[in-house]
């Protein structure tokens, strides 16, 4: 039988002697409710009916991190994203720099060749995530448009 996120989150609390409140149940249910990628701020709109502060939010994603049911990734924007873990295979992210379209992708062959490297090195490879930084099909298009981050011209 496969476990809920709650259920694992409430077992990793409990072997990390540490409470399980019905705030950090309510946090666990709304990080799931979200969309793959979300940030704090999404996380703490999603909860803004129960009263969770700030603080309780970025203590509880960080514990999920702990956990394994989410994962910290960064996409070139100020604020720090996440990502579901659980229930997912490892993939990658192509990450459009004019209109921060992220688009995701799975493929066995690039998790081989990762893998067979960490192989050669003697690395212990927990997971693959690979991230591609360019422009998307539709901002091409869109001729003229400078790229988000663009390097300064001098």
């Amino acid at each position: 039988m496969v476990k809920k996120p709650g259920e694992l989150f409430e077992g990793f609390l409990r072997r990390q002697g540490l409470n399980v409140t019905q705030t950090r149940r309510a946090v666990v249910e709304a990080v799931f409710s979200l969309p793959s990628h979300f940030d704090a701020v999404d996380l703490w709109t999603a909860l803004r009916d129960q009263r969770v502060s700030t603080a309780t939010v970025y203590r509880t994603l960080d514990l999920l991190e702990r956990a394994g049911l989410v994962r910290r990734v960064s996409f070139g924007e100020a604020q720090t994203r996440y990502e579901h873990v659980l229930g997912r295979e490892d993939h990658g992210h192509l990450v459009c720099r004019a209109c921060g379209r992220v688009i995701e992708f799975a493929d066995l062959r690039l998790q081989g060749l990762v893998s067979e490297v960490a192989d050669r090195h003697g690395f212990d490879l927990a997971e693959v995530v690979v991230q591609g930084h360019g422009l998307c099909s539709a901002c091409r298009k869109g001729a003229g448009r400078e790229p988000r981050h663009a390097p300064q011209k001098l």
